[in-house]
């Protein structure tokens, strides 16, 4: 998994759509778009849970920091698929610890004792980071049908987020549609 956070911060406003077609009966989930600065037209568009919805809207009152989260295809001519998400600094406090993970998973650890005993005690134990840990709550989705940087995917990955917060993004639909007609 590739992740790429912007440097700058971005002010975003966040509009709910007209969901026509694209929302299910029945279901509560909201159609939003999403205009970075001054933008006139859309940089994502998501269908989004109500509660998604009011945490967005609180935390879109700042400047936010963005993130682009994405797997590599496996061939360069395959489409991109992406997730577009605030990045939100974690403190250490708040941040699970590795033993909460594996009391979780493995229950059984609790009797093995010390895993790291064997080391012995002038061993060289990495300590933690001072990098500060971010996660990252996606959003919205980001697909690009033609790669621009196929030989570098990190450069593919800011150069799909400055695209799409220029406001110069198609909906997914329409860009395949696009792409269809041109092959012929």
């Amino acid at each position: 998994m590739h992740v790429y956070l912007r440097d700058e911060q971005v002010r975003l406003r966040m509009e709910e759509v007209d969901g026509a077609g694209l929302v299910p009966d029945g279901s509560d989930l909201v159609p939003m778009a999403f205009y970075a600065d001054q933008n006139e037209h859309p940089s994502f568009r998501a269908l989004l849970p109500p509660d998604t919805v009011d945490v967005l809207r609180d935390a879109l009152d700042e400047p936010v920091t963005l993130g682009v989260l994405a797997e590599e295809p496996e061939e360069v001519g395959d489409e991109i698929r992406a997730m577009v998400g605030l990045a939100v600094p974690i403190s250490k406090e708040d941040a699970p610890g590795p033993e909460a993970e594996e009391e979780d998973l493995e229950p059984w650890r609790a009797s093995a004792g010390d895993s790291e005993a064997w080391r012995g005690e002038d061993a060289d134990v990495p300590e933690e980071s001072a990098s500060p840990r971010t996660a990252l709550l996606a959003f919205a989705p980001l697909v690009r049908i033609k790669r621009r940087f196929p030989l570098d995917f990190a450069e593919e990955l800011a150069d799909l987020l400055e695209t799409a917060l220029s406001g110069v993004t198609k909906p997914v639909l329409e860009a395949r549609v696009d792409k269809m007609l041109e092959d012929l």
